[in-house]
């Protein structure tokens, strides 16, 4: 009597070519959550540059491998988006809610400048740095304008509600988005003290309110 045959396999199974069925195990428990990732690459940008968000670097601050960063995300490139969401809610967002409350326009002015002074739901170091950013990437260029303008919009909407023309609406929200990004970007070093006494006047020369 002949011998039975062994049980035929799939061949793609063995090979891992199309065909196998498989199921991904989830990721160890040490591995840095997606958020994380986000985290850890925004302060490297802040403190390096974009020069300074490698998987490998970021791997060795989050004390995992390599591999540890490819249960998150399919490539660098995701990274990099997801990256660059995060700072538009984080730095655009805020701002949006905060002028966008009702008020006068002294009011509605005041709260911008406390939210930039006290860098409460906005941070300067970080939008330097996506601006550095935009200098080597047209994409994130485009990003930066695309953000600038939604903010701007936001500024003249409030002056619009606060009973300006259209025209002057524009110009005065462009001043005073424009002072506040050539403030950062100038460099000027200002005391809490110094910036919170001189806001009423810089409210003053922006609403023409005496």
């Amino acid at each position: 009597m002949p011998a039975p045959k062994p049980p035929q396999t799939n061949p793609s199974a063995r090979s891992g070519k199309p065909g196998r069925t498989w199921r991904r195990t989830p990721p160890p428990e040490h591995t840095p959550s997606t958020q994380e990732w986000v985290d850890i690459a925004r302060r490297a940008l802040i403190e390096d540059g974009i020069v300074g968000v490698k998987i490998d670097r970021l791997a060795k601050i989050a004390g995992v491998t390599r591999g540890g960063f490819y249960w998150r995300f399919k490539s660098h490139a995701e990274l990099l988006s997801a990256l660059l969401e995060d700072w538009r809610a984080r730095n655009t967002q805020p701002m949006l809610d905060v002028i966008a409350q009702p008020g006068t326009m002294d009011e509605r002015l005041t709260r911008l400048a406390n939210l930039y002074i006290l860098e409460q739901g906005f941070s300067a170091a970080y939008d330097r740095a996506v601006r550095a950013w935009a200098n080597m990437s047209p994409d994130v260029e485009q990003a930066v304008q695309e953000a600038d303008a939604v903010r701007i919009e936001a500024i003249r909407q409030a002056f619009v509600e606060g009973g300006y023309e259209d025209h002057d609406a524009l110009i005065r929200a462009r001043i005073v988005y424009f002072h506040q990004v050539g403030y950062y970007a100038t460099g000027l070093k200002e005391s809490l003290e110094q910036r919170q006494t001189l806001t009423s006047s810089y409210i003053r020369v922006f609403t023409g309110h005496d």
